[in-house]
């Protein structure tokens, strides 16, 4: 064999290492992208049933806002004829920028802050952006007779492109335009008389 062979040999044996390693590199990135977007699915289709069991007995929603940590947040009460324990509870969403998570916890409607601790919904939260995100509040007026929160949730990995992105509207069966924090009178967005507010927004 000469060297010109050898040499053809070798550049050949390297293009066919270099197709090999490119087509397994293809392939685990693919497997990797189909987990994510499963378990980003699962996760958004999780949370989304949470809301829909908790939200559809609330009597009343506050607007959304921001809290002074920069965590985004909503909260909505239940009353005691509603309730699994029997007691008007209210219930609290944060989706929290700095940890991508987003996080609930649920009290009985009693003067004086929380006690319960937060738990974990939804980690790897993609923040789409802007003070709205991801709540967002339908007054109930002419046109709609009962509040409704629209939730928009995007789950994954952004640099991977792989997750799960979906936005649904829930409505709150007990509320109507009389509910307490449906008022917003000179429409800056915040409630004029919200509910489950013992310092509920850090």
């Amino acid at each position: 064999m000469t060297l010109v062979e050898l040499l053809v040999a070798m550049s050949i044996f390297a293009l066919f290492v270099a197709l090999i390693l490119g087509t397994t590199v293809t392939i685990a990135q693919s497997a990797t992208r189909a987990q994510l977007v499963a378990e980003s699915s699962n996760t958004t289709v999780t949370v989304f049933g949470a809301f829909d069991r908790q939200l559809r007995y609330a009597d009343s929603i506050n607007f959304p806002g921001t809290g002074p940590s920069g965590a985004r947040y909503v909260e909505f009460r239940t009353p005691a004829n509603s309730s699994a324990s029997g007691a008007t509870t209210c219930t609290q969403w944060r989706f929290v920028p700095s940890t991508a998570r987003l996080e609930s916890r649920t009290w009985t409607d009693l003067t004086g802050s929380p006690s319960a601790s937060w738990v974990t919904k939804a980690s790897n939260v993609v923040d789409d952006g802007g003070s709205a995100y991801p709540f967002a509040l339908t007054p109930a007026d002419g046109s709609s007779a009962m509040q409704q929160l629209v939730v928009t949730l995007h789950v994954g990995n952004a640099t991977l492109n792989a997750g799960a992105a979906m936005t649904t509207s829930f409505v709150a069966r007990n509320s109507s335009i009389l509910s307490p924090s449906n008022a917003d009178v000179n429409l800056n967005l915040v409630s004029d008389t919200p509910v489950c507010v013992a310092g509920v927004r850090p």
